[in-house]
């Protein structure tokens, strides 16, 4: 296969790929086809895989990198994809500094937008998923993108990455878990990935403005409950994980501020997901329907 290009635009993300190896482009085009573009931006995220052995298709190491930076050198190809999106994150945070840049999953529903802030293992994409299953529209699982002019998120869709423990989760709820490779990610272990576009073809959201804030944190067994959170304190755990606060700093305690002072926060104790999207739906969208009226 010849060392060429290949351009995705996801939401307002733009990918430049490259691999001399065609079923790691082809596995990248499973989860973003829709998204294949004919043209390069200078706002692109270059990345290349890159295989040491002559036969790319065979045992590596593999080296996902750029010409900036030295990603990650992996030694099985099942270990290549999950890795490949974790370098574009990385290079989201670095090239990205417009965008106010949080680590939250972010969904909508007629227009408000749901944040759901956390770290690793709070639960943010399996119940991401079991929104998605109830019809929200998804802007990401990974990123709040914030324009600091309009306060409104942006979108970039990438894949769920969802991990093993999730894995029955998501088959109850009946969505479409691509399990066909093993994937292994660090110490994540194994992983699949859930194209939302597989779920329905609609399901791409749009920008919008901050409605929700739910700091989601998953107890095995536990009864699902939500808790008001005041403004000072969800603007405080938010800044927690923001990725470029410090890039950022007085600009991101403004935007922060506008973010909080339009929406309702909560924290969540996270169980079952049926019961936990369950209580969120009940929860919030009454009380907006409530609003509204």
């Amino acid at each position: 296969m010849r060392n060429r290009q290949h351009h995705f635009s996801i939401g307002q993300i733009d990918i430049s790929l490259r691999s001399e190896c065609r079923s790691f482009v082809d596995e990248f085009a499973s989860l973003y086809g829709p998204y294949r573009c004919g043209a390069d931006s200078s706002e692109s995220i270059r990345v290349e895989v890159r295989a040491r052995h002559r036969y790319p298709w065979r045992r590596g190491p593999y080296t996902i990198a750029n010409e900036d930076v030295h990603g990650f050198e992996v030694q099985h190809r099942h270990e290549v994809l999950p890795h490949l999106e974790w370098f574009i994150n990385w290079q989201v945070i670095r090239q990205r500094q417009e965008y106010l840049q949080l680590h939250a999953a972010t969904l909508e529903i007629g227009g408000q937008a749901l944040v759901l802030p956390g770290n690793p293992g709070c639960g943010k994409s399996t119940l991401t998923a079991g929104l998605l299953a109830r019809g929200w529209s998804y802007l990401c699982d990974e990123f709040a993108l914030i324009d600091p002019k309009t306060l409104e998120l942006q979108l970039f869709p990438r894949a769920l990455c969802i991990k093993e423990p999730s894995f029955g989760a998501v088959d109850r709820l009946g969505l479409p878990l691509c399990r066909k490779t093993s994937y292994q990610k660090a110490a994540k272990g194994r992983v699949a990935f859930l194209n939302p576009l597989d779920v329905r073809p609609d399901v791409r959201g749009r920008p919008s403005r901050v409605r929700w804030v739910v700091f989601p944190q998953y107890v095995d067994g536990a009864t699902p409950s939500l808790a008001r959170l005041t403004k000072s304190k969800a603007a405080y755990d938010l800044a927690r994980q923001c990725f470029n606060f410090r890039a950022q700093q007085e600009r991101a305690l403004a935007v922060l501020a506008g973010v909080v002072r339009d929406a309702e926060c909560y924290q969540l104790t996270a169980g079952e997901v049926e019961s936990t999207c369950n209580l969120i739906e009940s929860r919030l969208l009454r009380q907006s329907s409530r609003k509204v009226g």
